[in-house]
């Protein structure tokens, strides 16, 4: 299907860092496709490649499941090491856990959370990395369409490619450890808006607010939850 203007094979995403039951990967196919025909215009670095809604993919299981009773997939970890290391920092917060603990066995809610969680999580790194380009080159292909689809095998990943993968990651742990208090509080800010997206949403509809569409409509309040709230002088959310 058309993401962005661009063709995506929903069947063909990026291998799952966990492992999920074939019946998990049915129910998040079901689930993706109705949400990228939203045209999520405020969303779109967490859902504008196979690369990112691959990692939109293994946050919502863990949002969906119990995290602490998933099993990390090594030989799939060691082909996506910059997927693993983002999913490592933004599951092993508090306030992932918060959400989780709310969104557990809701199949929608906990897709809505993981796409919000890593769009605010990719925004900070794509600020973050800008003017360093040899991570940003890396880090890029998260949310930029390419012929990636040869990534999947393990002896098609160059030397180069590698090292470049590795540095990413290093440079992202490093990033997140100097700027702990300020990474936390991305994190903490993201809790926020969602407690506060569905105070607006039960303002406006009295039917069940959990249903998907309700809170992936958001530009508008998120928004003005940016200019409100958030702690940044951004107030574009997209990008």
């Amino acid at each position: 299907m058309l993401v962005n203007g661009i063709e995506i094979d929903l069947c063909h995403l990026e291998k799952p860092l966990l492992l999920v039951s074939k019946e998990d990967e049915i129910l998040f196919h079901q689930l993706i496709k109705p949400t990228l025909e939203h045209e999520l215009i405020q969303c779109q670095l967490a859902l504008s490649s196979r690369k990112s809604i691959s990692l939109v993919r293994d946050i919502w299981l863990a949002m969906y499941k119990d995290r602490e009773k998933l099993f990390i997939n090594s030989g799939h970890a060691m082909l996506y090491p910059i997927r693993l290391i983002l999913f490592e920092l933004v599951t092993q917060e508090e306030y992932f856990k918060r959400l989780a603990e709310k969104s557990r066995g809701d199949e929608c809610l906990s897709l809505a959370y993981a796409v919000l969680f890593l769009q605010f999580v990719m925004q900070w790194l794509k600020e973050r990395f800008s003017d360093k380009l040899e991570v940003y080159d890396a880090l890029k292909f998260l949310y930029r369409t390419t012929d990636d689809y040869s990534d999947d095998d393990h002896s098609s990943i160059t030397r180069e490619k590698a090292i470049a993968q590795a540095i990413a990651v290093k440079s992202i742990r490093i990033e997140v450890q100097n700027n702990r208090q300020e990474f936390t509080s991305l994190l903490f800010q993201t809790y926020n808006f969602v407690i506060y997206l569905h105070e607006k949403v039960s303002a406006k509809e009295s039917k069940n607010r959990t249903t998907l569409p309700s809170m992936c409509n958001v530009a508008e309040t998120l928004n003005l939850f940016y200019s409100q709230r958030y702690t940044t002088d951004k107030a574009d959310f997209s990008g």
